[in-house]
């Protein structure tokens, strides 16, 4: 899955498949129509877009047939008001696009549309509804500041102290990278805990899924080299210590938004002993609302740089998410709990985008995902899933990864450390015996 920050993502998915050439582009192909003479124009071409291109239809509750019928007229309606007016308030138009797109299952989904008449005085004339962001919001546990939490976690681990546990090593820093003409930052936390009987646990906290992009920098004597260097301390941190000396691992992805799927082969290939499958995707391969591609397995491999069968040996891995934790942020976990039998899962549920988007791959892809323009949202930029994705046997959208132990930040004012306690409580009493 791609990089995301909240719902764009930079991603180096992979997926094999064979497929002959498509001899139709139907209207999702059609990015090139940008421009609209009235309101009821623009609805039937994203409608007839989405009808096409959505990859949920198996599983998205939304009558879509239903809401052609009940919208058609209210975007007609915006064009009688547009010739008594001379002009459309982005609001109004905001109101129609909310209730037509604000309940579609896929997380991922950004629609901006661009009000072809606004006033041009007082109105910016950009509509954005994000469906996954609409319904996170409305949870009884979500939290109003969680733009800001990257920040506050850092701020947070930057000045930890923690009574019982002795911090033996403390790395972090915040490293710009650059690869497939994606530029990002990703802030890393390595903290090596000791335990009061004298056993480590080391501890990773990064903010976005770049693992596999940083890392790559080892050895450089750049900003970016730094980082991989803290990764590579975390890695050897967990492999060679003596089991007797090792509690157990932490990875903290809270507020994780995303990034790359070759993650998985240092997150979790480096404790595997065998190729592991963790999850079957298809795409859009016809018009059709559910002409869908074969389901494809997608298999871990063990890392042949790092390495320790933590299954053999016991070892709990616990990785704390929570309601922020998106994309890659969260299926890291999915794919772990299927993958490796000790890991445990402490935080919130997850956000709920869970299926990946346009990949680099010689796979047609004509009749789903992203279409528009994305780079001027001239018109309508329509950001969704590219791939439907089975994960422990279910398609997850919009429901996200339900942990192991529930601890809300919500019962505890807003406060990080609790979830990090009960990580470490949960090491710090794990029985060998298990």
């Amino acid at each position: 899955m791609k990089k995301i920050t909240l719902l764009t993502l930079a991603a180096a998915l992979l997926f094999c498949s064979c497929r002959k050439e498509s001899d139709y582009v139907p209207y999702i192909g059609e990015s090139h129509k940008l421009a609209y003479n009235t309101y009821e124009e623009q609805f039937i071409f994203l409608w007839k877009s989405i009808s096409t291109g959505y990859v949920f239809w198996d599983v998205d509750t939304v009558d879509w047939d239903a809401a052609y019928t009940r919208f058609l007229p209210r975007f007609q309606a915006l064009d009688r008001q547009y010739a008594k007016d001379s002009s459309v308030t982005t609001t109004d138009l905001y109101g129609i696009y909310y209730d037509l797109f604000g309940h579609m299952k896929d997380h991922h989904m950004n629609v901006v549309v661009q009000n072809i008449h606004p006033n041009p005085l007082d109105d910016i004339g950009l509509v954005v509804v994000r469906p996954g962001a609409i319904e996170v919001g409305n949870r009884d546990y979500f939290i109003e500041d969680h733009r800001n939490e990257n920040e506050h976690i850092s701020n947070f681990l930057d000045s930890i102290e923690y009574r019982g546990y002795t911090i033996l090593t403390h790395e972090s820093g915040s490293f710009p990278f650059r690869e497939e003409a994606i530029s990002s930052t990703v802030s890393y936390h390595y903290i090596l805990f000791q335990l009061p009987d004298g056993r480590r646990v080391p501890y990773l906290r990064q903010s976005m899924a770049a693992f596999t992009p940083v890392i790559r920098a080892l050895g450089e004597s750049t900003q970016l080299g730094r980082g991989a260097q803290l990764l590579d301390h975390w890695l050897h941190a967990i492999t060679d210590t003596p089991r007797e000396q090792l509690a157990g691992i932490i990875l903290d992805n809270r507020a994780n938004t995303g990034g790359y799927q070759d993650d998985l082969d240092y997150l979790i290939g480096a404790f595997l002993n065998k190729p592991t499958e963790v999850m079957k995707t298809r795409y859009k391969e016809g018009p059709g609302r559910y002409e869908h591609s074969q389901w494809t397995p997608y298999f871990i491999y063990p890392n042949k740089q790092y390495h320790r069968d933590i299954t053999a040996e016991n070892i709990p891995y616990v990785i704390i998410c929570d309601i922020n934790s998106i994309s890659m942020g969260e299926v890291e976990p999915m794919c772990a709990k299927t993958a490796l039998p000790t890991v445990f899962t402490i935080g919130e549920r997850t956000y709920g985008a869970n299926c990946p988007l346009q990949p680099y791959t010689d796979i047609n892809l004509n009749y789903g995902g992203p279409f528009g323009d994305g780079s001027q949202y001239r018109g309508h930029y329509i950001y969704t899933s590219t791939f439907e994705a089975l994960l422990n046997g279910k398609v997850t959208e919009g429901e996200g990864h339900t942990p192991d132990s529930i601890v809300l930040r919500k019962d505890y004012g807003g406060d990080f450390a609790p979830q990090l306690n009960a990580a470490l409580n949960y090491i710090s009493s794990y029985s060998s015996t298990r």
